[in-house]
């Protein structure tokens, strides 16, 4: 069974369409040096698709390099506001990383486990653990 979905960029410019299929082969967070500075942040939170099941509008720009496995991924991102969108790599036949921050409905992204832990933050592991602000800390009582 696969879910149909949407997502999109920030400024909205990239559009996409998505098949998730029940079980992805991927879905989780990656903690990779690369991963890191991609998102800015301490991992990247992803799913891994068909293309085939992907109908992208608009444009990606792609920058691309060889990783620590000597594979080489390319991640594509809004030419106008930034933001990543998927990867593809050389190590994929006929897949597509989705960054899972840009689905429209992020209920339909279910991480399962943690790749590359071993260039993971220590505040990364411990996420769950820290307190909980439901918005902004200024509006913290």
């Amino acid at each position: 069974m696969t879910i149909k979905t949407t997502g999109k960029c920030l400024c909205g410019v990239v559009t996409y369409e998505v098949e998730i299929p029940d079980k992805p082969f991927y879905s989780g967070l990656c903690h990779c040096r690369d991963c890191q500075r991609y998102t800015g942040t301490a991992f990247a939170s992803s799913l891994m698709v068909d293309n085939g099941g992907v109908k992208l509008k608009g444009k990606l720009k792609f920058y691309g390099k060889e990783t620590d496995r000597g594979t080489f991924m390319e991640r594509g991102f809004c030419p106008k506001c930034g933001s990543n969108v998927l990867c593809k790599s050389s190590d994929w036949d006929n897949q597509y990383v989705i960054s899972a921050g840009t689905l429209d409905d992020p209920s339909v992204y279910n991480p399962r486990l943690n790749i590359f832990t071993r260039s993971a933050h220590a505040h990364a592991m411990d996420a769950g653990k820290l307190a909980k602000i439901e918005g902004s800390p200024a509006e913290r009582t």
